[in-house]
């Protein structure tokens, strides 16, 4: 039995069909899609003075407050010609994706749960709910991307190819999320308190991830769990994109365009297992 489940997992076949059946759905609902991820940012910041005006307000004030805290206080270098902006952007490359993986991570738990009157709805394509949360998370995303770039330049650390591997970057991490909102979103309906459990181990795995330091400079111990976590190679990647000189990750691209693929896959077919259930569950 273990086989046969395991079998129908890793099947390429049942992997590319999964992939097919889920990008069609999502284009067959593109106006939904658009409709309730703009929902999603206005909910969250509903009855606030300027609104959805803080999606764009909030990463700036996080990206400003990290800046100063790398570049005046901490004042690590990453070599004798570094004046302080090139560590800067080091961490803030790894930092921005890190945290919108966090914010993907804490709401997809509740992103079915919270909306039972819509899920009940014969009608209603309740797979738009993870989606809209993943896709939410790409304005802070892009936000703080662009502080990157800017403090990237400034250190003279960006490069011509920055313009071909940032975007390969940004969908591999909006594919990866979309499947990992899946997967999260339907265990959320059954067991009410993993979204404690998943923001308890997101803040834990900030220090097990290459996102404040580098390899190098942690202890041999910790180096597996950098190369076994596929969130590590997705946060290589941009680093890659944003300041380095070439591609020094290579497998790490490679690892993470795999990973984004099967993981979508996968979550796409657990959601749709799932989903006739979450009528009685809710």
């Amino acid at each position: 039995m273990e086989l046969m489940i395991a079998t129908r997992i890793f099947s390429p076949v049942g992997t590319a069909l999964a992939v097919r059946d889920g990008l069609l759905a999502i284009h067959r609902n593109g106006g939904l899609v658009l409709h309730m991820t703009v929902r999603e940012l206005h909910d969250r910041y509903a009855g606030q003075m300027l609104g959805i005006a803080w999606t764009v307000g909030t990463p700036l004030l996080a990206m400003a407050t990290y800046v100063f805290a790398f570049t005046f206080i901490f004042r690590q270098r990453l070599g004798a010609d570094d004046a302080g902006n090139g560590y800067t952007a080091y961490v803030l490359a790894g930092l921005v994706p890190w945290l919108a993986i966090t914010d993907v991570l804490s709401r997809a738990p509740s992103a079915v749960s919270t909306n039972a009157s819509l899920v009940k709805q014969i009608v209603f394509p309740s797979e738009v709910l993870p989606l809209r949360v993943a896709l939410a998370s790409i304005p802070q995303l892009m936000v703080g991307l662009a502080v990157v770039l800017l403090i990237s330049a400034i250190a003279g650390r960006l490069h011509f190819h920055a313009i071909v591997l940032l975007p390969a970057a940004v969908v591999i991490y909006v594919l990866t999320m979309a499947g990992v909102a899946y997967v999260f979103a339907a265990i959320g309906v059954f067991i009410k308190d993993v979204r404690e459990i998943v923001t308890f181990a997101t803040s834990i795995g900030l220090f097990l991830h290459p996102v404040l330091y580098s390899p190098a400079s942690t202890p041999k111990w910790l180096l597996p769990i950098f190369y076994i976590s596929p969130a590590s190679h997705l946060v290589w990647c941009f680093r890659d994109a944003l300041i380095e000189e070439h591609i020094i990750h290579p497998w790490s691209w490679l690892v993470a365009s795999v990973f984004a693929i099967f993981v979508f896959a996968t979550g796409w077919r657990f959601y749709r297992m799932l989903q006739p259930s979450f009528g009685n569950a809710l």
